[in-house]
């Protein structure tokens, strides 16, 4: 699903959260497109692949998708770093969300960097 497809969606049913939007078409095995898909903060590796898709989004997009692009991880990252400062989260969650914090950072100093950051990262860990 496209930017078409994903703007006939919310005008059709503009009282509904995009987070919504993604657990249904994802139930119904529908593909969504970047950014109509937005952060996930599930897991390191769905994060990195979020992010590696915006910077790519991020690099061929207007100056407007651009700042929603920034709006988006900036709202991912305040979520992720209110979680990794939850005392009743479990040590280990709260560890996670605040390397996921450190990953938006890097993404939102230079999103066209992200990519290369990751795979030295990447790099460096199998060593």
């Amino acid at each position: 699903m496209g930017a078409a497809e994903w703007g006939e969606l919310s005008a059709a049913f503009p009282d509904n959260s995009k987070t919504l939007f993604n657990e249904v078409l994802a139930e119904a095995a529908i593909s969504v497109e970047q950014p109509f898909r937005g952060v996930d903060t599930g897991s390191l590796k769905g994060l990195e692949q979020t992010l590696r898709e915006l910077s790519a989004y991020y690099a061929g997009s207007e100056k407007d998708a651009q700042r929603m692009c920034r709006a988006m991880v900036i709202a991912a990252k305040d979520r992720a770093r209110f979680a990794s400062r939850g005392v009743k989260a479990e040590l280990a969650k709260r560890e996670l969300k605040a390397r996921m914090v450190e990953w938006m950072l890097v993404w939102l100093d230079d999103p066209t960097v992200f990519p290369i950051w990751a795979t030295l990262r990447q790099a460096a860990e199998q060593r």
